[in-house]
């Protein structure tokens, strides 16, 4: 209380001192608009709209989309705001900066058509002076031009826009420098740093006074500098306090203080700065890892990228917060910003709730993807954003690492690492595999995850694995036979072996035919920890848990995200990386609860599968896992006890495992403490999909103001049980002073826009939708209604129509609801069949129904059932073709001067490509190395033959370099038909390689794929 009278007097008695949010009444337009930046320009017709703003996930998923499988197939482009507003009189004679967190990418901005500056980088916040601006006008019109339009841009999904907040900070001509207050701690001594910046034309005198603030707003120290400032310089004020009896931040308990800096001139205070802290002592060593406050900690991370499934990068705070906390709960301690910091809410975040973070700033220092910072802007401007990202995150207790680059390389690297410790001498710096030489922590990507690291690890440094470890897993799909990315320990000795859970596939269903997959690599991931590049969740937690030396572990990925989808996934029409604990729209995957079982005490106990399998035969043995952290875990099958279990310490033991003949029933687990049940769950065999539940994730909406919400639709069968194949749609309507802001289900390959959309199918039993108060007066609803009933029909062919009322804000309304549905394909009205109860129909019918409210139209429904919807249930026959584990088809290729063929035999994938006559033509592929720099076997599949020479030539170049300049690729025996290989060895480095094959006479051979070996 103490403290917030301080900072409300404060405000009072100096209205020139001033932050406010500048988010709101922005004009935006799409398109490159000439003269824009004018202040007489007319922007009456563009939209109106709140930022933070991100507008290509607004737009629609299409296989042409420049961004491409990198950026997850959405629109990129060139896009402008503009926000105009009157001049206060107190600004008049101030020094006032108009700041953004965050704008991807290419970012510039005029104050009333005079140029401000360009940022290139779209992962900095930076602010610009507009005191000019506002003395010599009545208003100001601040125009933004930002351009994302050459792609890719990123190996990931960036988002468009400006998509973090924006701020008017007033201040006097003399006052601290932004991001010039730094503190730093060790035990109880408090050392602080004040810059004071004088923007007049006289020498100033000042008194700096700094104030220690603990968690309950009682200042506990005080000291006070002069100091003298020279005209349009900077001077630092330096102090050192002692904090008696102070609260240590740390991971159960972040108490954070706040240390307030006043600027006074002539007793009269000018500015001031309200710093937030902890008291935290860092220790790293080589052998054991890091130490907080005298305790070992390992680092139990995560990587996250800033995108938020339907949400795109322009999340909501509240939505940031809840994805932390999930994560928290789950028993991560740690996130890494990969590869890009995070916008400045995170780390105030991540303070509040005991999150540690490994900041990070850059992907590579050259160029990874085909038009990225790397490859235009490094050189020129690494230094400023280093210290402007450095300045701004370094008083965060929640940051306890800094890292430098992923999967990169070159001696740049020692520069950088002088800046970071000019800048910040308190923390080490890392890097994700780049520069390891230079760097004061080993940090390594997936080769760390490989067979035999940790017994060649040196012990001269702190060793951190950086991305480790990759396991890939759809929520809800189960395979029991093992998937290797790249093909399993029979082929590559660097995986680990991991049996298979039964002899033959148990499971049959799928999300597409075989022969309609679009490539290899487009399948589902099964969700008990079985599908993985090198090695399994599980063994990475058993390492960490028990290798002294293995300070921390940073999975791949705490959350799925969107992009990385053609080199990962196959391409088109997979739009995101699945390799998350947690889905695209926030739900828990089964991985979410190993990870809960091993690093979180509270009594948990989880079963996988769902015990709901239409077309396994009754009778066949299915592994039944619990995860648990519990001491012993009994299972019960329809009443009857298995017996219990321990879950054990090794990889292969941390789940309770019973071989249970399918039949329909339940399954209860419970979990045992001392002999006392202290947690339990069970699951049972659903029937057909018939209703389903409406539920609120996170915290409710706010009584007043705008807001947003995160509504969880589960399908259910009559009696409530969950259906986990629910793949209906779900249509919304918003009653009250709310909107849609976004829909999402978690689907990898559902590519319905998210945005101006109504409805959204369910994937694996769950639809997501995030719901906007408007900021106006009056009681929110959410009304969802849909047909229900198995696509394919595989048990019944049974229809129902659910209406379900939520309420968001306030009482639930009362309302006269009426369905009325036909299935002749006719529109239906108020003269069509009522519904009253669940009704048949014969497959290929399509169901409408019209849902009317108060005796008005409120919602249009349909749905077909027939063979050709929904998931597939035929037992899956294999691959598409016989392609190389790690093979890449030409057809998926960037081509140039090639055509794709598919009249021939023998050929894998698609297709294949066919240069014509074309002299220069080339095929490129994207190849990502998670691993160490190697030498590799490029093999590349051909056919064709030269009437007249022993082959044809081309050219191989590997990252811009030439490897071969003239590759004799033999003659086959024909066109087409005669498929032939041809070895090359090239060196890949870490992260991302391309691989072009050029033409260097008038056509070439048929190319059907490469792979490497």
């Amino acid at each position: 209380m103490k403290k917030l009278l301080l900072i409300l007097l404060f405000i009072a008695n100096l209205a020139q001192a001033e932050r406010s949010s500048f988010d709101a009444r922005w004009k935006f337009q799409l398109g490159d608009v000439p003269g824009a930046e004018a202040s007489t320009f007319n922007d009456a017709d563009w939209r109106a709209l709140d930022i933070p703003h991100d507008w290509s996930i607004e737009g629609e998923y299409r296989k042409g989309n420049p961004m491409g499988g990198t950026g997850g197939y959405l629109p990129a482009g060139i896009g402008w705001y503009r926000k105009t507003i009157q001049v206060p009189n107190d600004w008049k004679g101030k020094h006032v900066e108009i700041a953004f967190d965050g704008v991807y990418m290419n970012s510039t901005v005029w104050a009333n058509g005079q140029e401000l500056g360009t940022r290139p980088y779209g992962w900095s916040s930076f602010a610009y002076d507009i005191s000019r601006a506002v003395d010599t006008a009545d208003s100001i019109t601040i125009a933004v031009r930002v351009d994302n339009d050459k792609q890719p841009s990123a190996r990931w999904y960036t988002g468009s826009g400006i998509y973090a907040h924006t701020w008017i900070d007033v201040k006097d001509k003399v006052h601290l420098a932004r991001d010039g207050v730094f503190v730093r701690t060790q035990a109880n001594t408090v050392n602080l740093d004040a810059e004071v910046r004088n923007t007049t034309d006289e020498t100033r005198a000042m008194d700096v006074n700094v104030a220690i603030v603990d968690p309950s707003g009682k200042t506990v120290t005080s000291q006070r500098n002069s100091v003298i400032v020279a005209p349009h310089s900077n001077q630092f004020s330096r102090f050192e306090l002692m904090a008696p009896n102070h609260l240590r931040w740390d991971l159960d308990s972040p108490h954070l203080y706040d240390a307030v800096v006043t600027l006074e001139a002539d007793g009269q205070t000018v500015d001031m700065s309200s710093t937030r802290f902890g008291f935290r002592d860092i220790e790293w060593r080589p052998a054991t890892g890091m130490w907080l406050n005298g305790k070992n900690v390992k680092l139990q991370g995560v990587c996250n990228h800033q995108d938020a499934g339907a949400l795109g990068a322009a999340v909501p705070d509240k939505i940031l917060r809840f994805r932390i906390e999930q994560l928290k709960a789950m028993g991560c301690n740690a996130i890494r910003t990969a590869h890009h910091p995070q916008t400045p809410v995170f780390y105030d975040i991540c303070d509040e709730v005991g999150m540690l973070v490994m900041d990070e700033i850059f992907d590579g220092w050259k160029k990874k993807a085909q038009h990225d910072y790397g490859r235009y802007f490094f050189d020129q401007w690494w230094q400023r954003d280093l210290s402007d990202w450095m300045q701004r995150d370094r008083n965060h207790p929640s940051v306890v690492i800094w890292s430098l680059g992923n999967e990169t390389g070159g001696p740049i690297a020692a520069d950088l690492v002088a800046l970071c410790h000019q800048l910040d001498p308190t923390r080490p710096v890392t890097s994700g595999h780049s520069g390891s030489q230079w760097m004061d922590v080993f940090g390594v990507n997936g080769s760390s995850e490989k067979v035999g690291w940790f017994e060649n690890l040196n012990s001269d440094r702190v060793f951190i694995g950086t991305e480790n470890t990759h396991t890939w897993q759809v929520r809800g799909y189960y395979r029991t036979n093992t998937w290797y990315r790249d093909g399993g320990p029979d082929v590559n000795e660097a995986v680990h072996e991991i049996p298979d859970l039964t002899k033959t596939e148990v499971f049959t269903h799928d999300w597409i035919d075989d022969a309609d997959r679009g490539h290899r690599k487009q399948v589902f991931n099964s969700s008990y920890d079985n599908a993985t590049v090198r090695t399994t969740a599980r063994h990475n937690i058993e390492q960490l848990r028990d290798i002294p030396q293995f300070a921390g572990s940073f999975r791949w990925t705490g959350h799925d995200y969107i992009g990385e989808a053609s080199y990962v996934h196959g391409g088109w029409p997979f739009r995101a990386f699945m390799g998350g604990a947690i889905d695209l729209a926030n739900f828990e995957k089964d991985l979410f609860y190993l990870y809960q079982s091993q690093w979180t005490e509270t009594p948990m106990v989880h079963i996988l599968p769902h015990w709901t399998h239409p077309t396994i035969q009754e009778g066949t043995p299915i592994p039944v896992w619990v995860y648990s952290n519990c001491a012993e875990v009994e299972l019960l099958v329809d009443g009857k006890s298995l017996g219990k279990q321990r879950p054990g310490t090794r990889w292969n033991e941390m789940q309770c495992e019973w071989m249970i003949p399918w039949t329909p029933g339940e399954l209860r687990a419970i979990g045992y403490r001392g002999g006392k049940k202290v947690a339990q769950t069970m699951i049972r065999t659903a029937d057909a999909p018939s209703k389903f539940t409406l539920s609120v994730d996170g915290e409710p909406l706010t009584s007043v103001g705008k807001d947003i919400v995160q509504v969880r639709v589960t399908t259910t069968d009559a009696d409530g049980e969950t259906y986990p194949y629910g793949e209906n749609r779900t249509f919304f309507k918003v009653i009250g002073p709310g909107r849609i802001r976004a829909l999402d289900n978690g689907s990898p390959v559902d590519v319905e826009p998210h945005h101006k959309a109504d409805s959204r199918i369910a994937f694996y039993g769950l639809t997501r939708a995030y719901v906007e108060a408007t900021g106006q007066p009056g009681d929110i609803a959410l009304v969802a209604s849909g047909i229900l009933g198995e696509k394919k029909q595989i048990t019944s062919s049974e229809v129902s129509i659910e209406t379900q009322v939520l309420a968001l804000r306030g009482n639930i309304p009362s309302l006269d609801v009426e369905v009325f549905y036909t299935t002749n394909g006719e529109t239906p009205t108020p003269d069509s069949t009522p519904y009253t109860d669940a009704f048949s129909v014969p497959l290929g019918t399509t169901v409408k129904a019209l849902v009317m409210v108060d005796g008005k139209p409120l919602q249009a429904l349909h749905e077909r059932f027939a063979v050709d919807e929904g998931f597939v249930w035929n037992e899956p026959s294999g691959t598409t073709s016989t392609s190389r584990p790690g093979s890449e088809q030409a057809e998926d290729a960037t081509l140039n001067g090639a055509k794709i063929k598919s009249q021939g035999q023998g050929f894998h994938g698609k297709g294949f490509i066919d240069f014509g006559q074309s002299r220069g033509g080339y095929a490129e592929w994207y190849q990502e190395n998670d691993g160490d720099v190697r030498q590799a076997k490029l093999v590349i599949r051909y056919s064709g033959k030269h009437p007249k020479q022993p082959g044809r030539l081309i050219q191989l170049s590997v990252n811009d370099q030439v490897v071969k300049e003239r590759l004799l690729l033999p003659n086959a025996a024909n066109w087409g038909r005669d498929w032939r290989t041809v070895d090359v060895p090239i060196r890949l480095q870490r992260g991302a390689n391309t691989i072009r094959l050029t033409t260097v006479e008038n056509g070439g051979m048929y190319i059907d794929e490469i792979s490497i070996d």
